[in-house]
């Protein structure tokens, strides 16, 4: 056992029967004991020794006693503390479940109204000790505990008693009150006002963690972190979960504003934006579920049903083009922010031999589960269209072109005759983790055989990278199948930023969803809820990055 240990069983040896080291930070160890005089169960947190030289014993422990008046079913309390062989330390309940990091740990990404959830009951408490003057400096996954489905946040003591009794942002041992990964731009940068806007920011970082995986900023050292929260643009959660509602992602990118100013004003605020973002995913999940069982409902009856007579097909083309007429009034921005592709390709007939300049990219499949990357897997596939086109020496066919072959159960060689096309591009695209792997195939037309292939791996988040990257395998397997040189720029997106390119890329499929609709003569309402989702989207991705 350490010395701390040794020498701190030795002093409370009367009061406590310290059993082991059970956790361990930057400030503090914690050991597991036992209340003789309660007989119970306690976590015992003691400060390193360096610290609790530097701090002084009546500083610290005065501002302990402040959070020890704190009383939330969501905060963990306080039962003792004080002064031990020149050791600091304080008492709280030994708490029998897990912290929010061991189960970050274990999934990853947590289910969105578990991470809600969780969320608004760390804010509950956070409201309430905010109003008693009190900000917590230190929220991050260790300090959130996990017990009977309620979180309960730990730690209220130390970080407030060592940036009040040291004075400063550094203590003179060089250690930094907070964590880097979800320390606010202001705390980051030593300022003299922290306030409980800093504690809104740093639980955005706790549930942008939950819900993708990894906080916000990730770097190799804890100055180039701070530094990415000063500067660098939060990347967007739904370039790496698309199932990550409009609603949730607008509150937390609000928390995460790098000016106190434009966040939540109040935890209060805060809080009652996740509880009705928690209730909407429920009702959502809800309606998804009756909404499938009303639609397997009507499936039954159809296939039971006779076939109904054809419609007339010249009445009904003039009725979808009277729609798409007065819906492009009604969406008119989306529609204006787009710009269209040509017509389907017509492959003609004759039996003459396919030219391998003539390249068809199909669209790439999603391997994730439910289609969650198919924006993801569109934009990608509609990109290397429009910079492969770009080349003089190919022939490239049209996003239109391709979409009647999208999927896999047409051969490949009979897709290949349909558009007369001597090369195809083919593709998936599957998440790992926070990553995203890219195989890419060139399959020789006339033979429907594979002939070269290539894949890579790179973080979910650099989207623009793994685009350049897409760019540049492909144009290296189009040489070698011609022998002549492919020349394709790094970088033809007009964007440098990866959220507003996936924004751009699901208002896309917003847009093709309001086409099918209209093609599908579903309703007016159907088509216009499309076409303002589009709108939205448009307007998020023009407002992270105006100059596109």
């Amino acid at each position: 056992m350490t010395a701390p240990f040794d020498r701190l069983k030795l002093a409370l040896g009367d009061r406590y029967e310290l059993e082991r080291e059970i956790g361990e930070g930057g400030m503090a160890t914690v050991y597991l004991a036992r209340d003789l005089k309660h007989e119970r169960k306690v976590a015992i947190k003691v400060l390193r020794p360096e610290l609790s030289a530097s701090l002084g014993g009546d500083r610290f422990l005065r501002e302990i006693r402040v959070a020890a008046n704190l009383q939330h079913p969501n905060i963990l309390g306080l039962f003792d503390s004080g002064e031990a062989e020149g050791l600091l330390y304080y008492v709280m309940p030994f708490v029998e479940g897990e912290s929010l990091r061991e189960r970050l740990n274990r999934e990853q990404q947590l289910p969105i109204p578990d991470a809600l959830g969780i969320a608004r009951e760390a804010a509950e408490a956070l409201d309430y000790a905010h109003k008693r003057g009190i900000v917590h400096r230190d929220i991050k996954p260790e300090n959130i505990l996990l017990l009977g489905g309620h979180a309960l946040v730990a730690d209220f003591g130390i970080a407030r008693a060592v940036s009040r009794a040291s004075g400063e942002k550094l203590t003179q041992t060089g250690m930094a009150v907070g964590t880097p990964h979800y320390m606010s731009p202001e705390q980051a940068g030593g300022s003299d006002h922290v306030d409980a806007r800093s504690d809104i920011y740093s639980l955005g970082c706790v549930l942008y963690e939950m819900l993708i995986g990894q906080p916000p900023f990730t770097g190799p050292n804890s100055m180039a972190i701070m530094a990415r929260h000063s500067m660098e643009v939060v990347p967007s959660l739904q370039v790496v979960r698309q199932t990550v509602p409009d609603e949730v992602e607008d509150a937390v990118m609000r928390s995460l504003e790098k000016t106190p100013a434009d966040r939540f004003q109040t935890m209060h605020e805060f809080r009652a934006c996740l509880s009705e973002a928690e209730a909407e995913a429920t009702v959502m999940r809800t309606a998804a579920r009756r909404a499938t069982s009303g639609a397997r409902r009507a499936l039954t009856r159809e296939i039971a049903a006779p076939a109904p007579p054809p419609p007339n097909r010249r009445k009904r083309t003039i009725v979808i083009a009277a729609a798409v007429s007065a819906l492009l009034l009604v969406g008119g921005g989306a529609w204006a922010a787009f710009r269209h592709w040509g017509g389907p390709t017509v492959a003609l007939a004759g039996d003459g031999g396919l030219d391998a300049q003539r390249v068809a990219v199909m669209y790439f499949q999603d391997l994730g589960a439910g289609d969650s990357l198919r924006y993801l897997a569109d934009g990608l596939t509609e990109g290397l269209i429009r910079q492969l086109s770009e080349v003089q020496t190919l022939d490239v066919i049209s996003p239109n072109g391709v979409a009647p072959y999208r999927g896999d159960s047409i051969p490949r060689d009979s897709v290949a005759r349909a558009l007369k096309a001597g090369t195809l591009v083919q593709g998936t695209v599957e998440p790992e983790g926070g990553r995203l792997r890219v195989t890419v195939r060139l399959v020789d037309g006339a033979s429907g055989v594979d002939y070269q292939r290539a894949s890579f791996e790179q973080p979910m988040a650099d989207i623009l990278s793994i685009q350049d990257s897409l760019v540049q395998e492909v144009a290296g397997l189009i040489r070698q199948r011609l022998g002549q040189e492919i020349r394709v720029r790094a970088q033809r997106e007009s964007t440098a930023s990866p959220a507003a390119w996936a924004l751009v890329q699901r208002a896309e499929q917003a847009r093709k969803r309001a086409e099918a609709s209209v093609s599908a003569a579903e309703s007016t309402a159907v088509v216009e809820r499309s076409l303002e989702q589009a709108d939205s989207l448009y307007a998020r991705a023009q407002a992270v990055d105006p100059r596109w």
